[in-house]
């Protein structure tokens, strides 16, 4: 019996080998200063908090289909991160506005190695697949970018609807898309991230099948998508 699997994106469908929101601003700060005493630590300092996925509990609903207004937001946290690391004013403005074109750039991402198989067998078997991810409002730019949009029925990011995975609004909101506002005991609808509370806990706690994956958090136990896949079928099967 097909149903529907949600996918977490980064970290989960795909990796950013190279960036990070303090690693791009990082890269234009040396580019200003070459001998510049700021690394990478000291501007995560500065990023622990103030990144809407930190606070799941908290909705956003008025930053819906505005991403300037999603962006204006973070900047300031970004800003604040680069100045209290050290950076000058002027330095620190240039550096958070290299962030936003850079982050979604499908050339700075790549896929596991896995990710096609395992969504193209779960596809041959009649499965609906969505994207459910915490993520910036260009999402739909880097998924299309790395070839994989057309897997998927539906792309739901934390930016454009307003709820960070942890709430189950999101969650709710991609099954909406699929057609299954309300699944019920007996719907086959899994959840696979990398995350042990946003993804696994999360959808867990809607009654949702769950895959944890790329993570060794529980019983030092990796599966990547290919296990996924496999789990999900033969529980499938089983049903």
């Amino acid at each position: 019996m097909a149903g529907i699997v949600l996918f977490d994106f980064d970290g989960t469908l795909a990796r950013r080998p190279w960036i990070s929101f303090g690693r791009i601003m990082l890269d234009v700060v040396r580019r200003y200063d070459p001998a510049t005493a700021v690394t990478a630590s000291d501007l995560w300092e500065g990023l622990e908090d103030g990144f809407p996925w930190h606070h799941p509990d908290e909705p956003h609903p008025e930053l819906n289909g505005d991403p300037d207004a999603w962006w204006e937001r973070l900047d300031h946290v970004l800003l604040m991160a680069c100045i209290y690391a050290g950076v000058d004013a002027e330095v620190a403005r240039e550096a958070v506005a290299a962030v936003r074109p850079r982050f979604s750039d499908p050339a700075e991402w790549e896929l596991f190695p896995e990710t096609v198989d395992a969504l193209e067998a779960l596809r041959e078997e009649g499965w609906r697949l969505a994207i459910v991810s915490n993520a910036v409002p260009e999402l739909r730019r880097t998924v299309e970018g790395l070839g994989i949009a057309g897997h998927f029925d539906a792309i739901v990011s934390s930016a454009e609807v307003g709820f960070e995975k942890g709430h189950p609004e999101i969650f709710r909101t991609a099954l909406r898309q699929l057609g299954m506002p309300d699944p019920g005991p007996d719907d086959a609808v899994w959840m696979v991230g990398d995350n042990v509370e946003a993804d696994i806990a999360a959808a867990g706690r809607l009654g949702l099948g769950t895959v944890l994956v790329h993570s060794s958090a529980v019983n030092g136990e990796a599966h990547d998508l290919r296990d996924a896949a496999y789990i999900i079928l033969m529980a499938a099967e089983r049903a």
